[in-house]
């Protein structure tokens, strides 16, 4: 009885393991001529139009990055210029008196 329960998943894995073998050999060998199986040019359509999304994905967050890069970089010249305005109104008004009867 136990060993039955050790043969039986040993030979499913075994077979699935020589299955797994004889279905990867002929694709790789095919890889590179188009193949006439819809199956297969599904597939290799899938594989396309993923690579190209990726693609497009990676430039559309290059061009965020750079955007957001040019933004920062704008926020931060204002920030400079609104600072030497004030400090500048700063130095040519005269200083108020402050109240110190308290």
């Amino acid at each position: 009885m136990k060993a039955r329960h050790i043969l039986i998943p040993s030979l499913f894995l075994a077979l699935a393991g020589s299955a797994m073998a004889q279905s990867t050999a002929p694709a790789a060998a095919t890889a590179g001529t188009p193949s006439s199986d819809p199956f297969v040019q599904k597939r290799q359509a899938d594989a396309d139009a993923k690579a190209q999304y990726k693609q497009q994905q990676k430039a559309a967050k290059q061009e965020y990055k750079a955007d957001r890069k040019a933004a920062k970089a704008q926020l931060k010249q204002e920030k400079m210029d609104s600072t030497a305005q004030r400090n500048e109104a700063l130095a040519t008004s005269p200083a108020s008196k402050t109240d110190n009867s308290h």
